[in-house]
């Protein structure tokens, strides 16, 4: 099994914005989703939920630009040009004393474009749940790897940030039927690894202590696969 789709992600989503496309400021506030989505984007995915624990239920967006635009990308040592719909999370606060969402965080890069041929659309699904928001993408090549992922990042907010508090790296081999699976905890520092096949219910089961210095936020952790958690494994 091996890491050779983890190398896949670096290439696939180490990338950088050109100079042909500018992100638009989001609306400060708004009574309705509708507030939030500039001309020429649309809503792809939302959830609901409170994030901040004042009972009241706040809103995650996911938009995309309504058309396809050139982007620069660096794989490694090449650089490219593809074609893709920008997307943008959108986090909104409900404001009981202006009753109006508030926006509280825009990131342009967490959320991964449908930008190559060769593989499924790697997002999947937003949620928010017990006060935690959920991203998940799932990695599926249709050509140049047997391998797949799915992966999921935990995000808390605290000391007004969204803190990446968990994520977890689902790995199967679609020849061999290897599975790893890889279960991180950054508020412990922990990571439990099960190992196994999907023929078999048994698993093999480890601990490993992480050594994470200071924990990555939803400014600070940029863009998915781009963290290095541990020697060759990209988060």
């Amino acid at each position: 099994m091996k890491h050779l789709l983890i190398i896949i992600f670096i290439q696939l989503f180490s990338f950088a914005i050109g100079q042909d496309f500018s992100y638009p400021n989001i609306n400060k506030q708004g009574k309705s989703i509708d507030s939030f989505i500039p001309k020429g984007w649309s809503l792809l995915d939302s959830a609901e939920g409170d994030l901040n624990n004042d009972k009241h239920k706040d809103m995650a967006l996911v938009i995309q630009h309504n058309d396809s635009v050139l982007l620069i990308k660096k794989e490694l040592d090449n650089t490219d040009t593809v074609l893709t719909q920008p997307r943008i999370l959108i986090i909104l606060f409900y404001n009981t004393a202006t009753n109006q969402y508030q926006l509280v965080e825009q990131s342009n890069t967490f959320i991964l474009n449908h930008d190559n041929p060769n593989m499924e659309d790697p997002y999947q699904d937003i949620l928010i749940n017990n006060g935690i928001l959920k991203i998940s993408f799932q990695i599926f090549m249709n050509v140049g790897s047997w391998g797949m992922s799915d992966n999921f990042y935990k995000f808390r907010y605290q000391e007004h940030d969204f803190v990446l508090i968990g994520a977890d790296y689902n790995y199967t081999h679609r020849g061999s039927g290897e599975t790893e699976n890889r279960s991180y905890n950054f508020l412990t520092s922990k990571v439990k690894i099960s190992t196994g096949t999907i023929n078999n219910n048994t698993q093999k089961i480890s601990w490993r202590k992480l050594n994470i210095k200071k924990l990555k936020t939803l400014k600070t952790f940029i863009r998915p696969f781009t963290w290095e958690v541990e020697k060759n494994y990209y988060l």
